[in-house]
């Protein structure tokens, strides 16, 4: 087994940081692993957001390293424990913020699977205007772009230009085994690329923002720091620190607004 697959399967087929809601609620904000690790700040933001909305927020691995790295068995034994999770929850309804987690859970759970992106509306987050920069797109939603087109109709990026005919950070499985060096090497192609269009380089993947991050590059933001207005950089030193204090964190309840009560809110 190499390095590669070692550290990622070796967590995360048996994740240790979850964190469930305790009350019964039916739309569940799902951040994957991945975001609470590179983004703290803005990831107690959301969650507030989000339980004021009447969410859930559930900490867990959805199983898409595992899969990726082809232990297959392992990875749908983690989409059962999910479904018995939500199921146990009462949950109708997910919301993703990881490319490869909304990928891998659509059309395989009971649950509806959305991304944050396309209900901004509905959380009052709609129309933040960014500015002047690259998106670059994940490896997942390169094909469709689907969830770029919901950012793009929910939020302002006319100064912000697509990335266009660019490859993967070099995280994604096969190209990870390949060893550090040419992992570097293409992220080094996407960071030279941004320095050269200028202004910030914004992509939905935290995964992708650590690795610029740990090759010195700090110039990038996660859409939802921006539009949450928390101008958070990766913070990719404490990773693993960051997600491991999520197993300890009890704000996961939704929370009905006093003035909202009684009003539809989702509960």
């Amino acid at each position: 087994m190499n390095t590669a697959k070692l550290l990622s399967v070796g967590e995360h087929a048996h994740y240790p940081f979850k964190s469930y809601p305790k009350q019964q609620c039916d739309t569940i904000l799902f951040p994957g692993c991945a975001f609470p690790s590179q983004f703290p700040r803005t990831m107690d933001k959301l969650s507030q957001v989000c339980r004021e909305a009447g969410f859930g927020v559930a900490y867990d691995c959805c199983g898409d390293p595992v899969e990726s790295y082809g232990e297959h068995k392992s990875a749908a034994r983690i989409l059962r424990n999910l479904q018995r999770r939500f199921d146990a929850l009462g949950c109708k309804r997910v919301v993703v913020l990881c490319p490869s987690c909304t990928k891998h859970l659509t059309g395989k759970l009971d649950c509806e699977v959305v991304h944050l992106f396309s209900i901004l509306d509905e959380l009052g987050l709609e129309g933040t205007e960014f500015g002047t920069g690259s998106l670059f797109i994940p490896c997942p939603d390169k094909k469709m772009r689907t969830t770029e087109g919901h950012l793009r109709q929910q939020c302002d990026l006319s100064a912000v230009k697509t990335m266009e005919k660019i490859g993967c950070c070099g995280l994604r499985a096969d190209l990870a085994s390949k060893g550090p060096e040419y992992v570097s090497s293409c992220s080094g192609k996407i960071i030279e690329r941004s320095k050269e269009e200028g202004g910030v380089l914004y992509t939905y993947c935290a995964s992708c923002l650590g690795q610029f991050s740990r090759m010195g590059y700090d110039n990038c933001r996660h859409p939802v720091s921006v539009i949450l207005g928390v101008d958070e950089a990766p913070d990719s030193g404490n990773a693993f620190m960051n997600r491991a204090k999520r197993k300890l964190d009890r704000n996961t309840n939704p929370v009905v607004p006093a003035m909202a009560a009684g009003e539809g809110v989702r509960k």
